[in-house]
């Protein structure tokens, strides 16, 4: 690899403050060496470290960081040296991208029109520049593609600019086309991308900046004091602007001022009122949310919106709105098991009983939360099959020979986490089922016990669950659940979800351990028990952290009562997960599909089926997922108060 100048001259230019890396063989120490200058931008350094690692098997990443702190100005020899020699190498396409977005807004097309169709991730800003460099070749077509863009109503970075201008110049867009945009991002939040296609507006058209200010500030002030006697598209939208902001906390009083400026409004815009409001009330539980839906008609709903008003249903017990609403959803999000599995359901509470089983039997075949709660629905579950697969040696040395599997491990060792993980994922991309079994042994071999269930969790047909559902460090398991009454089987279906058994995992938010206890809960609990004396290092030892873990749910399934709101309460905190239940009692697994935050509701599904494969493993009897999720009471039943408040 040439030496660029600039690199060049910044090693001439080195004060005595520059210290060269040793001689001899590279380290693991130097390679987080050079991750410290990059870091730093400290590209003196860095050029050092990069010449150092030449041969190394982990070479390509102080040249990859040097390169991408200085993609402006770097040799595009070196640019392209680079992405020949580790083209088998996750860090190929993001320089690749990063590149594309340098040469995109320095406008130079020869060079972006060789690179771009070598990129294999997808990115907005880059395709936006595209579009430029297609409209740069008089491309027609790039004018239909950036029209479709933005009527999607995304949020486009600044590079996208350019082809919606040329658009409009070609009367591709004009003001019909601004103000759907407009209005689908006000819709989503998205006020700055808004105030950028008002600018696409005449000036007599355009929304008025000081309204939009007030409309922000304060909603019901505004809606309040809004007496425009003129209406206009722009008065419109500002109105339903502030009603879905208004919205969000206040349902009852954005439908009074809905309500108040209808004969302004128009049916149709007052239909997209109502649906704004019931949406945003659905996601609150709000027990008026399908009324409010109702006044808006058959929409034109977004998926979003349609999958909020079947929750509604399912809290209501609405089993017709349930199906009407899944029925509206577009044919991708009404294929996910979620939307299959509740439309079966109302479809048989509504009679239709052999249509409900047409879309059962297919899903109970999948092994997850909606796929078990299918096949018990028709009486045909089947006991999980815990026998182990040999793996053959052949796919195990076929599996430790992919280079970028070796540099995940090496890269494990080192704690650089993230870079690993994309070189396994990068290192599998295109294996089959014997492969990630063996990805999974190796793994195991390892150390790696999150990377070994990932790697059986992607299987087609050749499953191993116990590979999957692997039950170590059974002793301080077993005897924390004894200790604390908690069912050990839900105990290890929180843990696999939270750290998948890596003792020292450590999520971004500075949760640690096997339970994940985040540091103020960890001081808690360690007062509660006490573990003395405490100190955080202290939450890598499964011992510690299992039972600190288990302290802590039993304290949250005291507090709420019930295994299913434990779950969510210990993902989104107990208040939440208080707050989230109906006046009466609901069935589970309804209440799970209406949690709100959809990290959690993912979650509470994947915890309750891994306490269901656990229960298996653990008894050899096959459980009730029906059971295990059973019913969630409702406000104020159950409810104990806790001696201590629980954070």
């Amino acid at each position: 690899m040439r030496l660029p100048r600039l690199f060049a001259a910044l090693l001439l230019a080195a004060g005595p403050a520059f210290a060269a890396p040793h001689a001899g063989p590279a380290t693991d120490a130097d390679l987080v060496a050079a991750r410290d200058a990059s870091q730093r931008r400290d590209l003196k350094a860095l050029e050092a470290w990069r010449s150092r690692f030449a041969g190394h098997p982990l070479e390509a990443y102080p040249a990859y960081w040097l390169l991408s702190a200085t993609l402006d100005k770097a040799d595009p020899g070196d640019i392209r040296d680079f992405l020949r020699r580790h083209a088998d190498s996750p860090l190929a396409d993001p320089l690749r991208r990063d590149w594309l977005k340098v040469l995109g807004a320095a406008g130079q097309w020869d060079a972006f029109r060789q690179e771009f169709p070598a990129l294999a991730s997808d990115d907005v800003e880059v395709a936006c520049y595209a579009l430029q460099e297609r409209l740069a070749r008089d491309d027609a077509e790039a004018l239909k593609e950036a029209r479709a863009l933005w009527l999607a109503g995304r949020e486009a970075p600044a590079a996208c600019t350019p082809p919606f201008e040329a658009a409009a110049r070609e009367r591709l867009i004009g003001s019909p086309e601004a103000w759907e945009r407009i209005r689908k991002l006000f819709a989503s939040g998205l006020v700055k991308d808004a105030r950028r296609a008002n600018a696409f507006l005449a000036n007599k058209e355009q929304v008025n900046e000081k309204a939009l200010e007030r409309a922000l500030a304060d909603p019901g002030r505004y809606l309040a004091g809004e007496k425009s006697r003129i209406p206009t598209r722009a008065t419109h939208e500002l109105m339903l602007f502030a009603v879905t902001r208004l919205a969000r906390t206040r349902p009852d009083e954005a439908a009074k001022h809905l309500q108040s400026h209808a004969a302004v409004l128009g049916a149709d815009d007052l239909r997209y009122g109502w649906g704004q409001i019931g949406y945003a009330a659905a996601q609150a539980h709000h027990p008026r949310a399908l009324e409010w839906y109702a006044l808006a008609g058959e929409g034109p709903f977004t998926d979003a919106q349609l999958q909020w008003k079947a929750r509604a249903g399912l809290r209501a017990g609405d089993w017709a709105a349930v199906r009407a609403a899944v029925n509206l959803m577009s044919p991708e999000e009404a294929r996910s098991p979620a939307w299959r599995y509740w439309l079966a359901r109302a479809l048989a509470e509504g009679g239709a009983r052999p249509a409900a089983e047409a879309i059962l039997r297919p899903l109970a075949r999948e092994r997850h939360f909606y796929g078990l709660l299918a096949a018990e629905n028709l009486g045909i579950v089947e006991p999980p099959d815990w026998t182990a697969r040999p793996v053959a040696e052949a796919d195990l040395a076929r599996v430790r020979a992919i280079p970028a599997l070796g540099r995940a491990f090496a890269l494990y060792r080192l704690d650089m986490n993230a870079e690993a993980f994309r070189e396994w994922v990068f290192g599998l991309r295109a294996m089959d089922d014997r492969g990630f079994l063996a990805a999974s042994e190796v793994a195991a071999q390892a150390g790696l016990p999150d990377r070994a269930i990932g790697a059986a969790e992607r299987t087609a047909s050749l499953h191993d669950l116990a590979r999957r559902y692997p039950t170590p460090h059974r002793e301080p398991l077993t005897s924390a659940a004894r200790q604390w009454n908690v069912d050990e089987a839900l105990l290890l279906g929180i843990i696999r979800q939270e750290s998948r058994f890596n003792a020292t995992a450590r999520s971004s938010a500075g949760a640690m351990g096997l339970m994940q206890l985040m540091p103020a809960t960890a001081r808690w609990v360690a007062k509660q028990i006490p573990v003395q004396p405490y100190r955080p290092a202290l939450l890598a030892q499964p011992d510690v952290n299992v039972a600190m873990g288990a302290y802590y749910f039993h304290r949250v399934l005291v507090d709420l009562g019930d295994p299913v709101l434990a779950t969510a309460g210990y993902n989104a905190g107990p208040g939440r997960a208080k707050r989230w239940r109906d006046a009466r009692p609901l069935e589970g697994a309804i209440y799970v599909e209406s949690i709100p935050f959809n990290e959690t509701r993912d979650y509470v599904k994947k915890v309750m089926a891994n306490a269901w494969f656990y229960t298996h493993r653990l008894t050899g009897r096959a459980p009730s997922l029906r059971a295990i999720v059973g019913t969630v009471p409702g406000r104020g039943a159950n409810e104990t108060a806790s001696v201590a408040a629980i954070p």
